[in-house]
């Protein structure tokens, strides 16, 4: 007999917070320590653009840290509410599907989501934790989605063109798994979580993980909403693509290794939330890759700071030559 709780170990709120009147956005993420601090960050955006609106944020973690949580707590708004959800080790993912090296909770947790919290809504909102929310969620969660499984976004061309040649899905409408709206009612009658589940462990490669799953399962079951809840991005090192996303956009998406947390990537925007969050004081890691250190060399030395450039050449080469990044 399938229970989704056997995957869970602990349930803690640590904040309840309501205020009279407002309407209740129920908000998800998954993630483990690693991601804890752009989770955190990520958090600290939807609550400073959505005003007017209770925000439910249900975080389901992987092993992370005593000082993360503790800064977690620190969310203390009169609209802001938060609980936990401890993942325990039976939440086991065949490693040979998991080909693009991300951990579980950041992959697969999506799938028992909505089965947890279907009797406390009807509608849920999951964001990864490589986003950051620009204006408010509100008109999100405003989407009709009675008669769909979920709210989806449409992936760019070039992945849809990649999709078209691995499963035979009407490629057009495959959607990034990044940003969903949940109809949690309808996920349970038609048991996703548990054929989500059957599938990422029947041995069959799914090139992008869980998104594939999902995508297979879902087919003709969505209702496509505007890319600006959904934009993606890949920043080099000056972060210019931040500059280039529309007024509009609701959520930016930051894909690829790339990610807007590490120091070698110029990101304003991210900066913005990240100084204005509980891990304002804490020191941003360097690179997720030795070329990125390269690239950012080069940017400082084109910026004439050539002592700093140096610098961060001389990092490069004992990442490439020493540590084999």
């Amino acid at each position: 007999m399938f229970n989704i709780n056997n995957f869970i170990d602990q349930i803690e709120p640590i904040s309840t917070n309501l205020e009279p009147h407002f309407p209740t956005l129920n908000i998800a993420l998954g993630f483990d320590n690693n991601y804890a601090m752009p989770a955190g960050v990520a958090i600290l955006s939807v609550i400073q653009n959505t005003p007017n609106c209770n925000l439910h944020f249900h975080l389901f973690i992987d092993n992370v840290s005593h000082v993360n949580l503790e800064k977690f707590k620190k969310f203390n708004y009169p609209n802001v509410s938060i609980t936990l959800y401890f993942l325990n080790n039976n939440f086991v993912i065949n490693p040979k599907t998991l080909v693009l090296h991300i951990p579980t909770a950041s992959t697969c947790i999506r799938f028992i989501m909505p089965k947890l919290l279907v009797s406390v809504t009807d509608k849920l909102i999951y964001l990864d934790s490589d986003i950051i929310c620009l204006k408010s969620l509100a008109k999100l969660a405003e989407y009709d989605i009675e008669n769909y499984i979920a709210g989806v976004i449409s992936d760019s061309e070039d992945m849809q063109q990649t999709i078209s040649e691995m499963y035979d899905i009407d490629s057009t409408r495959y959607f990034n798994a990044g940003v969903l709206l949940i109809n949690t009612t309808k996920w349970c009658e038609e048991k996703i979580s548990e054929k989500a589940l059957t599938m990422i462990n029947d041995g069959n490669i799914y090139k992008f993980a869980d998104q594939d799953v999902l995508n297979i399962l879902l087919e003709n079951k969505t209702l496509l909403l505007p890319i600006k809840f959904n934009t993606k991005i890949k920043i080099s090192v000056d972060a210019h693509q931040e500059k280039e996303i529309r007024p509009y956009t609701v959520i930016l998406h930051y894909i690829s290794q790339n990610k807007p947390w590490y120091k070698v990537y110029l990101s304003e925007i991210f900066n913005n939330y990240f100084n204005l969050s509980p891990w304002k004081d804490d020191q941003l890691p360097l690179s997720g890759n030795s070329s990125s250190i390269r690239n950012y060399a080069k940017y400082l030395f084109k910026q004439k700071a050539y002592f700093k450039s140096i610098y961060y050449f001389s990092i490069y080469l004992k990442f490439k030559l020493f540590l084999k990044k």
